[in-house]
């Protein structure tokens, strides 16, 4: 196996361990031991635990928000609704399946008050390009009620998502099919975007 693909898994096993064992619970033995290298490989490639840490959460950051952005590249141009319509439920199965990656991002956000984090600086980021995307199909053409309801969008699309179980009661149905997550949506959608979109 080559340096790189060394790395590679190395990468992979950290987000694993995040998922399964929570981000306060991780250890380079852990990962090691997943992997199937020694912990002298993870501090010859990575330095520390938590430089590896930091590339794993970039990691889960790009291919939640930059990578699902770009699988729908032109869509955004030629049908705007319908590509945020897929990119929110691509999004939404991501961090339903992996809640604990999801909640790592924000930890430092709702346990500590830090919204300097690299997490938060990418969400805004993030939040910023799909404005940008959407801003022509949304209910306002004001420039900020325009960025309230993205970041809205954003919230109660988050919250549910980290939350599932929060609201089956209510509900009577589970948000974890993808059924209910694609009528979630559209439903939420609807409140914000123009009718003729």
């Amino acid at each position: 196996m080559s340096s790189d693909e060394i790395k590679q898994k190395i990468i992979i096993t950290a987000i694993e361990c995040i998922e399964s064992e929570g981000f306060q619970n991780v250890t380079v033995r852990k990962i090691a031991d997943r992997a199937g290298v020694n912990v002298a490989a993870i501090n010859y490639h990575f330095g520390s635990k938590e430089q590896l840490l930091q590339i794993a959460m970039n990691a889960t950051l790009n291919e939640s928000f930059v990578n699902n952005i770009n699988d729908y590249e032109e869509m955004w141009q030629s049908n705007t609704k319908q590509a945020l319509q897929l990119f929110l439920e691509d999004t939404m199965e991501g961090a339903i399946n992996y809640p604990n990656l999801t909640k790592a991002h924000l930890s430092d956000a709702f346990n500590n008050n830090n919204f300097s984090t690299n997490s938060v600086q990418r969400i805004n980021e993030f939040l910023t390009d799909l404005h940008e995307l959407i801003k022509n199909i949304l209910y306002s053409n004001n420039e900020m009620e325009s960025k309230l309801a993205v970041m809205q969008l954003f919230s109660v699309f988050m919250m549910t998502s980290m939350m599932t179980g929060l609201f089956d009661q209510f509900l009577g149905i589970d948000l974890k099919t993808a059924e209910n997550q694609k009528l979630f949506i559209e439903v939420l959608l609807k409140n914000y975007l123009k009718s003729s979109s």
